[in-house]
């Protein structure tokens, strides 16, 4: 018997126990966040985030998902930004020291266009406006200990 609309085919994860740095402003992809599927047809692919951050100054820390099929890269984010972010984030924090800042994101890609024998790639993609951006880890270094790991997560939804 097929299986209903909504029903969870296949979870892809990768967790991402120590960190990653950039001072890029930018795209460029994260270390370790890049996940290849292969959806059926019709299929849907929910791509989750889950992060811990730091920075070195009051700035815009910006991600975004790109998604690469057959050589061709698109990306999804929201228009209104401008930028074509997924994500963006603002502490607003005059002093960043040793912050760590928990961030996530859910995202649907209802239509990916699979065909069961193509794979596609989602990879997070990130940028900051001025100095640096930490995944995993405060401005220090120092409370890294207590970030724990990042996790991007691919799960295939029936359609």
């Amino acid at each position: 018997a097929a299986m209903p609309a909504g029903s969870v085919i296949q979870v892809l994860s990768v967790t991402q126990p120590g960190t990653d740095t950039t001072t890029s402003t930018s795209w460029v992809d994260t270390a370790n966040m890049t996940l290849a599927i292969t959806p059926q047809t019709d299929s849907k692919v929910l791509i989750q985030f889950c992060g811990s951050l730091g920075h070195t100054d009051n700035t815009f820390m910006q991600f975004r998902i790109a998604r690469v099929k057959s050589g061709t890269t698109t990306y999804h984010g929201t228009a209104s930004s401008g930028q074509n972010a997924t994500m963006m984030s603002y502490t607003g924090s005059s002093d960043p020291t040793n912050q760590i800042y928990h961030q996530s994101f859910h995202h649907l890609d209802a239509t990916p266009g699979g065909d069961g024998s193509t794979a596609i790639t989602y990879k997070l993609q990130w940028k900051i406006d001025s100095n640096s951006m930490f995944l995993g880890r405060d401005d220090t270094g120092s409370a890294n200990t207590y970030a724990g790991g990042n996790s991007w997560t691919l799960t295939e939804i029936r359609g």
